[in-house]
């Protein structure tokens, strides 16, 4: 493998790896160029969108694109890849030493499973309700409903690919569980126990990228990011109207 086909196929798997893994836009332009640019061999233009990436070496008309598919949420691998492209930029690491390092973060990274997952989304819907005054049977139930939620919608994502279908089953299901729960009595304030239990499944990371690319200039990624979000929380709105319609 040439140098150049070397430092493109370098750059857009580092840009994939943080692209997939959730990070803003402009970061990942930043990454791609930062070892385009101490490669000092050639004049190099890159450009992300929400699903693609492009790399063009403009000394020789060549250009490369890659595709984001599975975008998720791993802050590990965006900061293995930003460790290993300031080495490079550093001069600590050879060309060929950071694209081995950055398949190897690609492949081998560990994610956690969904026992865990399951675990941190009870936490938040216990911590939401703790805030909203809940009592230990508002708590409990909380950290219970909102672990079972997510795990449907992970799982029903894990096994269609589809997106939207998992929040608004996983919203649905929350609502119907919330709504049995507090007409048995086990807690006392419905609305918060609701609130608290879809937070695991509220899009705040994509809110949030959204904005921070908006406000760097990458317009098209930041609004098909923030479009992704409303459309996410449309369909959690309309799971828990739909059961609360029902349960009327």
């Amino acid at each position: 493998m040439d140098n150049k086909n070397l430092l493109l196929k370098t750059t857009l798997l580092a840009g994939r790896i943080m692209m997939e893994s959730g990070s803003e836009a402009y970061r990942v332009e930043d990454t791609m160029q930062r070892i385009a640019k101490n490669s000092k061999k050639f004049d190099t233009e890159s450009y992300v969108t929400a699903t693609g990436i492009f790399m063009s070496i403009n000394d020789e008309s060549t250009s490369q694109m890659t595709q984001a598919r599975n975008r998720s949420i791993n802050l590990e691998k965006i900061d293995a890849t930003n460790r290993y492209s300031r080495m490079y930029a550093e001069g600590k690491i050879s060309l060929i030493y950071l694209y081995k390092a950055l398949q190897s973060v690609d492949l081998q990274t560990p994610e956690f499973n969904k026992y865990y997952r399951m675990l941190a989304a009870g936490l938040a819907s216990l911590s939401l309700m703790l805030l909203l005054g809940g009592t230990y049977s508002d708590i409990l139930t909380a950290f219970i409903i909102g672990s079972l939620g997510y795990f449907t919608s992970n799982r029903i994502y894990v096994r269609t690919e589809m997106k939207f279908i998992n929040d608004l089953t996983a919203s649905f299901l929350i609502s119907i569980a919330s709504v049995l729960c507090y007409r048995m009595g086990f807690v006392a304030n419905l609305d918060s126990l609701i609130i608290g239990c879809i937070m695991p499944l509220v899009p705040g990371l994509a809110i949030t990228s959204g904005m921070r690319d908006l406000f760097e200039g990458h317009l098209l990624t930041g609004m098909v990011r923030l479009v992704e979000a409303i459309l996410i929380s449309t369909v959690i709105g309309i799971g828990i109207a739909m059961t609360l319609q029902w349960f009327s």
